[in-house]
């Protein structure tokens, strides 16, 4: 029938009706199927389509196709299906589209929504653009594009040379996806050409038809999809069920009424005045009312269903794979997709092999971090991947073990950094945005602007934000460290300031007359004076005045007075000053700096910090709206030289030469690393927010469940755990944990007093010496003047001192024996036999008193009563 001649299909289609038919079927172009249905409309007669590339507007239909129905699905349900399948169940962010004309455009229009709002998610190739050298198409996308999705919306006869050019450019690589919009791609001869080379993963959509009964299988033996279509086109296929939907229609009508009327032969009908086919009009609307499950035949596609616009809008599409024919999901109008499992069913049978289904080998992109992924000490060794060792390096391993695929690395020089001028970024970001990588892996914190551009599996490791910051050697312990405080040269001169004071106040002390007393105050007329400031009471009385304890005796003078206030003044000051020291001395080792804290740090001007500028911390500070964070980031981007890094290996460089003048914040990952390997650094403060390690992938991978998946594995079983341990625990650390203890308390250890135990041992074991000579010359003393043998004394003088619970001691002792008898008598005898005793001592040390006053007449001045 021609399309280009309105007047020739018009007198054609009258010269049908003419001949008495009951049903016009056809045609399948717009504009000639714009006029018949429109004589349709006119004579009443029953006007059926096929084809889906017809669309008409609603006010059409209800004008001038009332007699028309469809059973190819329309236009906009096609478009509704293919945003479910792509957005909803694919989840494809990005992708490009090859369309060959408008009215595929028109099969995407749902996602050329998406388009007009993002236009840097879907970018649009028209092929026909193209026509001199198709080849120019591909070679923009495979280099300009950095494109992994595809769809292609192309006739049937030219898919194979499409595809077929666009292998050449490695467009049908593992990690491409292509989706395939034309109901009909099963009809061309793509499986001519597939090979090995045709690795990726092509997915096509059609019309799901309907399952043989199980009795019909068994009798045909049908096993492939391929052997139920073919080569087939759905045209057919439809234009059968056009045929069950009517002659069903028509046999529900015919059957109900009284008396058929057959249908008119003209079209003219107004010139005679006829009315339209009054039946034609009920089969139309009996079409509209019939289910799949009141026909007989069934149809040939499932979920047949018209709408009272004579068109159908629910239908079942088949989502599966071109290249070996094999179904994988249905999709239906409800929008649900729906996977189905048929391949073990037809593997007996099946005799493509899908090269997609091959065991891929992924780029793994990375770069030089400790310990995630370093070369081996002997790297020299050794050829490959054999080279390198880390964390990374050990859970890629195991991941391809869980999901049998095969890696590479790629080294880079970073994890990415975005410019926020060009809005590009660098490093692994980069190569997974161009498709250059198909993992990134190292300390890759999962962030909200990375997450736009790349995909992340679920976290492998959770960690925080501290501060990395120097800690000095700790001073080994002095059990003398009391002296410290003053050096050498200062305690020499306390010493001899002590002797030259003390000399002195015994010269000032005997030349002072307010100084020589009356040894007798109850001799008004005493013929000398004593001097009590002789050298052991003034060497008391300083010792005493320095050690804050005073003494019981005093000076009188006015110039001795001041001598002893200037001597205190002297004393209180070296006390002072020896308290401060002392106590700054003994916490200086655990008060190394007062920075506890990020507040701390901030509130401070003497230590600078930063971090490694461009990384994920430093995008914390600078976009948290912290109060102390905030301040923190502009303190950082406000000193000068800069504080920001280049590397988190420069940032601890930089801690360990400032020595306490620079704090480096860091993830605590990192942190705790770089602390189990160098006891010169530690962490201060708490963990500062929280992150997460991910694995990177390209937008939409599809992969990137299988990896959350092995790693929730890897997670359950504890290697996780064991990875960290092995790649962070140093098992060789040298640090003593001790020290770490002791500056981390506030008490002192006993080393550090130990040396005032000695000092108060000492003087212990020295007034003892000195306590057991003085026992000793007493001893000695007794037994002369009483007469008996040193060892009765020491017995005597020895058992009494044992004898606790005896407070008075006599003067005198016989013998032994005479003491114990003294010591039993009773207290009235005791009493009065040392008054007597008492008497004859006075006496006796009033006689030696005056003869040392005689001596002493003939030697010194002799001083009057009134002096």
């Amino acid at each position: 029938m021609p399309n280009d001649d309105s007047y020739v299909l018009q007198q054609l289609t009258c010269e049908l009706i003419s001949n008495g038919v009951a049903a016009l079927f056809g045609p399948t172009s717009k504009a000639s199927n714009d006029i018949v249905a429109l004589i349709a409309n006119s004579t009443g007669i029953p006007h059926l389509q096929y084809d889906w590339n017809i669309e008409t507007t609603i006010e059409q239909l209800q004008l001038n196709h009332r007699m028309s129905v469809n059973v190819a699905p329309t236009l906009s349900a096609i478009s509704k299906a293919y945003w479910d399948i792509i957005k909803i169940n694919y989840d494809w962010k990005t992708f490009t589209i090859f369309y060959q004309s408008e009215q595929g455009l028109t099969r995407l229009q749902d996602l050329m929504g998406i388009h007009t709002v993002n236009k840097d998610a879907i970018k649009l190739k028209r092929i026909t653009d193209y026509s001199q050298d198709i080849r120019v198409l591909w070679k923009e996308a495979a280099e300009a594009l950095h494109e992994q999705r595809f769809i292609l919306d192309c006739d049937p006869e030219t898919l194979v040379d499409l595809l077929n050019t666009a292998k050449d450019f490695k467009l049908l690589g593992p990690f491409k996806q292509w989706f395939l919009t034309h109901l009909d791609s099963h009809s061309s001869s793509l499986k001519l050409i597939y090979n090995e080379q045709f690795k990726a993963n092509i997915t096509g959509v059609r019309l799901k038809l309907n399952d043989l009964n199980p009795y019909e299988r068994r009798k045909t033996r049908i096993t492939l999809i391929d052997q139920i279509f073919g080569n087939q086109t759905m045209l057919p296929i439809l234009m059968y069920d056009a045929v069950i939907l009517y002659a069903n229609a028509a046999r529900n009508i015919i059957i109900s009424l009284k008396e058929y009327q057959h249908p008119y032969k003209r079209c003219d009908l107004g010139r005679y005045g006829r009315s339209p086919w009054l039946v034609g009009r009920l089969i139309v609307k009996e079409m509209k009312e019939l289910s799949e499950d009141d026909v007989e035949p069934l149809f040939k596609t499932e979920n047949m269903k018209i709408d009272e616009n004579g068109q159908r809008s629910i239908f079942n599409l088949e989502i599966y794979k071109p290249t070996v024919n094999e179904p994988l999901a249905i999709w239906k109008s409800d929008g649900l997709v729906t996977p189905i499992r048929i391949k073990q069913e037809f593997q007996a049978a099946a005799v493509i092999p899908d090269f997609s289904q091959v065991r891929r080998t992924y780029i793994v992109v990375t770069h030089f971090e400790e310990p995630y992924f370093m070369l081996k000490a002997d790297h020299e060794n050794f050829r490959g991947m054999e080279k390198y060792e880390g964390y990374a390096v050990d859970l890629i391993q195991k991941l391809s073990e869980l999901m049998d695929f095969e890696y590479d690395f790629m080294i880079v020089g970073g994890n990415g950094k975005f410019n926020q001028i060009t809005k590009e970024w660098d490093g692994i970001i980069r190569k997974l945005i161009d498709h250059q990588a198909q993992i990134g892996i190292s300390d890759l914190t999962i962030t909200q602007l990375r997450r736009k551009y790349v995909d992340f599996t679920v976290p492998f490791m959770q960690l925080g934000i501290s501060i990395l910051f120097y800690k000095r050697d700790a001073e080994p312990k002095n059990m003398f460290a009391f002296l410290q405080p003053f050096a050498k040269e200062v305690w020499i001169y306390l010493i001899l300031t002590q002797l030259i004071i003390t000399l002195m106040f015994v010269f000032m002390a005997r030349i002072s007359n307010h100084e020589w007393e009356n040894p007798h105050p109850t001799n008004l007329e005493p013929i000398e004076l004593e001097n009590k400031w002789y050298t052991s009471n003034s060497a008391w009385l300083m010792i005493g005045s320095i050690m804050q304890q005073g003494c019981d005796i005093l000076p009188r003078g006015g110039p001795m007075r001041m001598l002893v206030g200037m001597w205190w003044f002297f004393a209180l000051m070296i006390l002072s000053t020896y308290t401060a020291n002392l106590a700054a001395f003994l916490t200086s080792n655990k008060m190394q700096s007062t920075i506890k804290s990020l507040k701390d740090l901030i509130e401070q001007d003497y230590v600078k910090f930063g971090t490694f500028h461009g990384g994920s911390t430093s995008q914390f500070f600078s976009e948290s709206n912290n109060t102390d964070y905030h301040k923190a980031w502009n303190q950082m981007k406000s000193f000068q030289p800069s504080a920001f890094t280049s590397s988190n290996k420069e940032g601890v460089e930089r801690v360990r030469k400032g020595q306490g003048n620079y704090a480096f914040l860091m993830e605590t990952t990192s942190l705790s690393y770089n602390i189990e390997r160098d006891c010169h650094l530690q962490q201060i403060g708490h963990q500062i927010g929280e992150k997460h390690y991910g694995l990177a992938v390209p937008l939409g991978a599809d992969y990137r469940t299988n990896l959350s998946v092995s790693l929730l594995q890897l997670s359950e079983k504890g290697e996780l755990y064991k990875l960290k341990n092995k790649w962070w625990k140093n098992h060789n650390n040298t640090c003593n944990d001790n020290k770490e203890a002791d500056l981390d308390g506030d008490e002192l250890s006993i080393i550090e007093l130990g040396g005032v135990f000695m000092v108060l041992g000492g003087g212990i074991v020295i007034a003892i010496v000195i306590g057991c000579c003085e026992f000793l010359w007493n001893v000695q003393r007794v037994a002369v003047e009483e007469r008996v043998t040193p060892c009765e004394a020491f017995k005597a003088e020895l058992i009494f001192a044992l004898k606790f619970w005896i407070k008075r001691k006599p003067i005198r002792i016989s013998s032994g024996s005479s003491t114990s008898r003294r010591s039993s008598r009773s207290t009235s005898r005791r009493s009065s036999g040392q008054s007597k005793q008492s008497k004859r001592s006075k006496i006796s040390k009033r006689s030696k008193h005056s003869k040392r006053s005689h001596s002493r007449s003939h030697s010194g001045p002799k001083f009057s009563e009134r002096d």
